[in-house]
């Protein structure tokens, strides 16, 4: 993946400022009154220490709704933690699985929604009802489609339209239908949410 130098100097400085003393008071204060806040668009939780600052920061800000998708349930040195913040009622946390991973077989896992990353809208047996799926190649679906439709092809026969692969749900953004302009993460809640019942279809 390529990263621009200042987009990477950026992601640097945060780093660093998170590794500071005056990052939860800072979070505290700057994160908006009553809103879905999700920790990270990019980076993941990498030490006991980091994951400890949020669940200081959303245990103060008990007005917003948390949520995360992380890769380091495999991290056994800070998974304890994960599970701590995962407990607090305003943060869901989501474990991003593929199939690198695999199924997440740790302690705490099966409460917890699992996202996988499919690259041929294929998925495994091992994803629950209740678990969602992200399409990589769901980047410019709709435009294919539509371009499929001006020429008399058939769009489902390269960009099919699906909101269910296997027992999972596909995210709505990336079923290849075009979304409500006002639509986000926020007004679909899908992933903010905590899972309710995880279960095997």
């Amino acid at each position: 993946m390529r990263v621009y130098k200042n987009v990477d100097a950026k992601y640097q400085r945060n780093l660093e400022f998170a590794n500071t003393d005056a990052f939860v008071k800072r979070m505290i204060r700057d994160i908006p009154k009553r809103c879905e806040f999700r920790i990270h668009v990019s980076g993941d939780f990498h030490t006991a220490e980091y994951v400890a600052k949020w669940v200081a920061i959303a245990t103060a800000r008990p007005d917003v709704v948390f949520y995360t998708y992380t890769r380091s349930w495999r991290v056994k040195a800070i998974w304890q933690d994960i599970l701590h913040l995962a407990a607090l009622d305003n943060v869901n946390v989501n474990l991003s699985v593929d199939d690198d991973t695999g199924a997440p077989r740790v302690f705490g896992a099966s409460t917890m929604r699992w996202c996988y990353l499919t690259h041929n809208d294929v998925v495994p047996q091992w994803i629950r009802k209740g678990d969602i799926i992200f399409r990589s190649a769901h980047i410019g679906q709709k435009k294919r489609r539509k371009n499929d439709v001006k020429k008399g092809i058939d769009p489902d026969i390269r960009s099919p339209l699906t909101h269910k692969l296997g027992a999972g749900t596909v995210c709505p953004l990336e079923r290849g239908k075009d979304m409500p302009a006002n639509f986000s993460c926020a007004t679909c809640h899908l992933c903010v949410d905590k899972p309710k019942v995880l279960a095997r279809a």
